[in-house]
């Protein structure tokens, strides 16, 4: 591990200074120079070295420029005098964060060409890029679901020793994602945890998915503010999910915390968190998404449902007079009942 720190933190300044985040460049301007510094290492560790130092490179653009990119945009947005009306256009919003954006990449590049930002490395993982630097030891054949794969509990490393032999302890994930139809992958990751004094062994798992073609089958949704309407077979069937009522007692709930404690207090927020209004109307859409969704599959239909906007929703519970039915409607979700069911299928 020490080696393999070694040739990355001879790779990281020469990717940063040049901005390389090509791997196959970063692999034929080093790694020559690398196997004549390191000629008892396996070859393709150098392979590992390229893929990680590209893979702090980009973060470290991406990230630095992200947080440029924000400054920037505050001190324009003072800079100009707009306030929160004049924001609410998109226009002027896009335009202020393409422009900041493009101004924070070209002062990251420039940091990095001079040499003034390059990555740290705080912690390091060994790359095994593919099998001709590990192997499962005894690997067992096994047959589930009609499915054949391989089952190991230890591994051998090849490193400038020889091979050194692991003993392994997998997860449940691991026996769950096993059944399940998924296996190994030819590349892995090693690291050394000090504190607990072991080394963890991080094996990628691969599977064959058949992709969902769905056929002249249309299953229409309907979504309102206590329920949703589908098709099921020949019959239109309705979802009652409460959550109109629910929305109704975490208002009465919400008034009476403000009552009692305030509306902008501490002890209020802490009494609001524990309400979990959020989590129970998450756990409503989700349940119902993926009930549509199921049934969809099964006949390979397509699903169709309203596009529903914040601004649709606005005008909607334009023309009620009635404050608590307003805010009824507003905070039933049906955005994200309607994403839900989108995002599913």
């Amino acid at each position: 591990m020490n080696i393999y720190s070694r040739m990355l933190g001879d790779v990281l300044p020469h990717a940063s200074r040049n901005i390389i985040e090509s791997y196959y460049r970063l692999k034929n301007e080093k790694y020559h120079e690398l196997r004549s510094m390191y000629p008892n290492i396996p070859s393709h560790y150098v392979h590992g070295v390229c893929q990680d130092a590209v893979e702090r490179i980009s973060s470290l653009r991406r990230n630095r420029a992200r947080q440029y990119s924000r400054e920037i945009f505050d001190e324009s947005v003072k800079h100009l005098g707009l306030g929160k009306r004049d924001l609410r256009g998109k226009r002027i919003v896009r335009h202020l964060w393409r422009r900041s954006w493009e101004i924070a990449r070209h002062q990251v590049d420039l940091e990095m060409s001079n040499g003034i930002l390059v990555p740290r490395i705080n912690s390091v993982s060994l790359w095994l890029v593919d099998d001709h630097v590990w192997e499962p030891v005894n690997p067992t054949k096994i047959d589930i679901n009609d499915v054949e794969n391989i089952f190991f509990t230890s591994v051998a490393i090849n490193t400038h020793r020889g091979w050194v032999h692991l003993d392994l302890e997998p997860s449940k994930e691991f026996y769950k994602l096993l059944a399940r139809g998924f296996k190994p992958a030819s590349h892995a990751k090693i690291k050394l945890d000090r504190k607990s004094r072991r080394v963890l062994f991080h094996l990628s798992l691969e599977k064959k998915v058949e992709i969902h073609k769905p056929e002249d089958i249309v299953k229409p949704v309907d979504v309102n503010k206590n329920s949703v309407a589908t098709l099921y077979e020949a019959f239109s069937i309705i979802l009652e999910t409460d959550l109109a009522k629910t929305t109704l007692g975490y208002s009465y709930r919400k008034e009476s915390i403000q009552r009692r404690n305030g509306s902008g207090s501490r002890e209020a927020r802490k009494a609001m968190k524990k309400l979990k209004e959020g989590k129970k109307k998450r756990n409503y859409r989700w349940k119902t998404a993926s009930l549509i969704v199921r049934e969809a599959m099964m006949i390979r239909g397509v699903i169709v449902i309203e596009r529903i906007s914040g601004d649709d929703i606005r005008f909607m519970i334009a023309r009620y007079r009635n404050k608590q039915l307003r805010h009824r409607i507003y905070q039933s979700a049906l955005k994200g009942r309607a994403q839900r069911d989108n995002r599913q299928g």
